[in-house]
């Protein structure tokens, strides 16, 4: 195995080994379960709608968090909150931070946590409520960081 070539004795005692160990294993070359496996995870993942959240219900919506659409453009993330009638949108009030959005003021105090797609900074959050929307717009971080020099005190 020193001059590179392939060892086949090697690959049957790996593979046997392999069979042995690993309760998943399966005789043979079959990897197909590998396959199966990962595209299982992307179905379940593309299925996933984005914009559900896995956060706090609000037990007043039914057991439903509170739905929303989220998007981007190039400068900036907007999360879009349907209010219903009978909350009052009032008492809701908005957190942001570098990369969630949190809503508190929902029935029975709960709050709700959304994961927003790009850093963004918090202080340039601007929400708005009109006609059962609550908007939320937020200006995204640039991708190129900005290093300021830090300055070195010697003693």
């Amino acid at each position: 195995m020193s001059d590179g070539a392939w060892n086949k004795d090697g690959w049957d005692t790996f593979r046997r080994w392999m069979n042995e160990s690993l309760p998943f294993a399966s005789d043979g070359d079959d990897f197909r379960w590998v396959t199966d496996y990962v595209d299982s995870v992307v179905k379940e993942a593309l299925a996933a709608p984005a914009g559900k959240t896995a956060g706090k219900r609000p037990p007043d919506a039914g057991g439903k968090p509170l739905s929303y659409e989220l998007f981007q453009t190039h400068r900036h993330v907007i999360v879009r909150f349907a209010v219903p009638e009978r909350w009052k949108p009032r008492r809701l009030r908005v957190f942001a931070g570098w990369q969630r959005l949190r809503l508190e003021g929902l029935p029975n105090g709960a709050k709700q946590v959304v994961a927003l797609p790009a850093l963004v900074y918090s202080d340039s959050a601007r929400a708005l409520y009109k006609d059962g929307v609550l908007q939320v717009k937020l200006m995204k971080r640039r991708d190129n960081e900005r290093f300021e020099e830090v300055y070195v005190r010697y003693e």
